[in-house]
């Protein structure tokens, strides 16, 4: 199987349970404290850890061996790491449980994301379209208003939109990506003044101001390639919902009560007439508790969170992204074991492990039963072709020969030169209970 489509395929798979490991980031900064921005902050870096798993893994295995494996060696030496690379592999050997079952899964898996990512790049251009057309048909709003908008871009120190006006949209939002507009309801717009408008149109400031136009056409397109992982999706939702909630705390910073409360109002005035065509009232089905909360931050405005809360999120944070990053690259070097282009020997318990890799690695003995040779105190391995041994080479847990016998002093495999070896036996096997190796290293003549 390719190394980079195996690789894609085993990201996905391990995007669940980087999903699972982001929602409960998100959901311990909701517990810590209800300060928008810092919850907004740790419900944005759980939507990045799948990508980052499927980013890291495909990396890894785009890049030369050389390149990684130093990476790879430092993360095996953390326990962490290695323990994480360990569930992910066992997790994504599970679901590609054999070779033949494996590449068909792999290719149902990379198949489904990619035609997920097309329907979703698909649907993101009919929808701007269509929202190109919509704000050609809009017309400005009155000077007043867009004088009172510019005063509050300049409040924000951000863009200064043009604002207009639509027949046919039944919520406040800011169109485009390169040329931004902020377009308003007809129907509000007729039953607000322009003093309850003012902070309307702050809020789609502050989601320029962060750029979160952008992000959301990213976040779109990556729940297509991720639609197989459900987790991904709820992650989505509650980073939507609280970057709702920081729009809402930027909007209103430094507002009287009265214009808290007349915002409230203007928001749930919002969200019944977006939910009367389905009789769906706004306070109850599955985005009950995200209104809730947010109504409950603009009534009740919430003080940022301590420095000490914020360095338990920060270090959170880091933690999730060592453990995603770690277990990624480990699993990726491993799933590389898995396609026979590397095989790894490894010892737990002592720390001791041999790598060794080879372009065009086969076996030359008929007896040969599942790539290893049975002999009476183990298994023997040969290895044919541009073989390289890297590792730590610890005694008693490793024996090397060169040729046979014992090898002179300061022979160190490890540091031969690239193609100096013409043939190299891996003996497994154990004694009073240990597992041992012997490398019996064959070099070329005139080496």
């Amino acid at each position: 199987m390719n190394a980079l489509f195996a690789s894609a395929a085993l990201g996905l798979v391990a995007a669940w349970p980087a999903s699972g490991l982001g929602w409960m980031l998100g959901k311990a900064a909701d517990r810590l404290t209800g300060d928008p921005l810092t919850r907004a902050t740790a419900w944005n870096r759980a939507v990045a850890l799948p990508p980052t798993v499927l980013g890291l893994m495909v990396g890894v295995s785009a890049l030369p061996q050389e390149t990684t494996d130093p990476v790879y060696q430092v993360a095996m030496t953390t326990r962490a790491a290695a323990t994480a690379g360990a569930v992910v592999h066992d997790l994504s050997t599970r679901a590609l449980p054999t070779v033949d079952s494996g590449e068909i899964l792999s290719a149902v898996l990379i198949l489904g994301a990619l035609g997920g990512l097309a329907v979703a790049g698909a649907r993101q251009i009919a929808g701007r379209a269509k929202l190109e057309r919509i704000v050609r048909d809009a017309r400005p709003v009155s000077q007043e208003l867009a004088l009172a908008v510019r005063a509050a871009a300049r409040r924000l120190d951000t863009g200064r939109p043009e604002v207009k006006v639509s027949d046919v949209i039944d919520q406040p939002l800011l169109a485009g990506l390169t040329t931004p507009v902020i377009l308003l309801p007809a129907e509000l717009v007729e039953r607000l003044d322009v003093h309850r408008l003012v902070p309307i149109c702050a809020h789609e400031l502050a989601h320029l101001k962060r750029g979160d136009n952008w992000r959301l056409l990213v976040e779109h397109l990556l729940g297509g390639l991720f639609w197989m992982v459900p987790p991904f999706a709820a992650i989505r939702a509650r980073a939507a919902a609280t970057r709702e909630e920081l729009s809402d705390a930027l909007a209103l910073d430094g507002a009287s009560p009265a214009d808290r409360h007349g915002y409230a109002e203007a928001l749930i005035a919002v969200l019944r007439g977006r939910a009367a065509p389905a009789l769906h009232p706004a306070f109850t089905g599955k985005g009950r508790k995200p209104t809730a909360m947010r109504l409950r931050a603009i009534t009740h405005p919430q003080d940022p969170a301590s420095f000490t809360r914020r360095a338990l999120l920060g270090l959170a944070s880091l933690l999730a992204m060592a453990v995603i990053a770690s277990g990624s690259i480990a699993l990726a070097q491993q799933g590389e074991n898995q396609r026979g282009s590397r095989t790894i020997i490894s010892d737990n318990g002592s720390g001791q492990y041999v790598e060794i890799r080879s372009d065009m690695v086969r076996v030359s003995n008929a007896e040969i039963v599942k790539g290893k040779l049975k002999v009476p105190d183990g298994q023997v391995s040969t290895y044919h072709g541009h073989v390289q041994v890297r590792g730590r080479l610890k005694a008693p847990e490793t024996t090397v020969l060169l040729n046979g016998d014992t090898p002179p002093a300061g022979f160190d495999p490890t540091t031969l030169p690239d193609g100096a070896i013409e043939r190299l036996d891996v003996v497994n096997h154990s004694t009073g209970g240990k597992s041992r190796v012997t490398l019996n290293v064959f070099l070329k003549p005139g080496v």
